[in-house]
């Protein structure tokens, strides 16, 4: 892909030396959904899923980690994810948040490495907050 996503708790996330924002998507009536597959989400999971993604203006499969790089470059608005370890998202936690966006486990919490497998990103902090809402009414 030739390229170099960097950021840390001082400096601004850069994609190639460029500094990248999220999109300024505050509402899910037009946010753009992705995960990796559905197939990783257990039958509850899967429930909340399908009850955000209805909501939203359209939902894409696959990109694995490049997704919360979309995130942060301002193309997409909302990554959730599960069945995953603290190293396939801890590594992106100050790419997103430098970007402007806001990343959390299911509940809202902060992630560490005492984290659970279940993921929600999103480009501004009221369409996290909306996301949630919506998750939380069916897990």
């Amino acid at each position: 892909l030739n390229e170099i996503w960097y950021a840390d708790r001082t400096a601004s996330t850069t994609l190639n030396d460029e500094v990248c924002h999220t999109s300024p998507c505050e509402d899910l009536s037009t946010a753009s959904l992705l995960t990796s597959s559905p197939d990783f989400f257990s039958a509850d999971e899967l429930a909340g899923f399908e009850m955000l993604s209805n909501q939203v203006r359209y939902r894409r499969y696959g990109g694995d980690c490049y997704t919360y790089a979309m995130l942060a470059g301002g193309w997409v608005d909302l990554v959730v994810e599960s069945s995953l370890y603290p190293f396939d998202y801890l590594p992106l936690v100050p790419i997103v948040e430098q970007a402007g966006g806001v990343i959390s486990d299911w509940q809202g919490n902060a992630l560490g490495l005492d984290s659970g497998p279940q993921v929600i990103a999103a480009a501004t902090p009221q369409l996290h907050e909306a996301a949630l809402g919506v998750m939380n009414k069916s897990v």
